[in-house]
């Protein structure tokens, strides 16, 4: 089903807004800016949150450049620190994340914004994290594209 998230997006919900609520509600530090993206995608496509940004299909399935740019901004606004995690797979290969952590700023940040995010979006916020967050990402990866694919965006 193809969606055009650009013509709807939400007027209630920023990019910074979901960030900030997905990163204190995971206990103030996410594991992956990869899985920060999926999240975003699953939160909007399975869940009903508000369609926040723009979605196109990029290396590792749906990417939303503005997500990346908004973590950037926090970081350079000390809200977010990043911090790169090298991981082995499963497989045994090693690879690299980048774990994003709440600043105590960003903590206070994250609570105010948390106040301002509707009640629907929020239900689909912790329904999406409930049922993924935990999932390591190369099982979040192997979902999304299973399940779909650039024409769906």
């Amino acid at each position: 089903m193809k969606n055009n998230w650009a013509n709807k997006l939400s007027e209630n919900l920023s990019c910074s807004s979901f960030i900030l609520a997905t990163i204190l509600n995971t206990g103030g530090c996410f594991e992956s800016a990869t899985k920060l993206q999926k999240i975003a995608f699953l939160s909007v496509y399975e869940n009903g949150l508000e369609a926040f940004t723009e979605f196109k299909w990029h290396h590792y399935g749906p990417y939303s450049k503005e997500i990346q740019d908004t973590v950037e901004t926090l970081v350079k606004k000390g809200i977010v620190v990043e911090e790169s995690i090298d991981r082995v797979s499963y497989s045994g290969n090693p690879y690299t994340v980048t774990r994003l952590t709440l600043t105590p700023k960003g903590m206070e940040e994250a609570k105010l914004e948390m106040q301002r995010i509707n009640s629907k979006n929020k239900t689909a916020l912790f329904d999406t994290i409930k049922q993924y967050g935990d999932r390591p990402l190369s099982k979040i990866l192997e979902y999304v594209y299973n399940a779909y694919s650039p024409q769906d965006l």
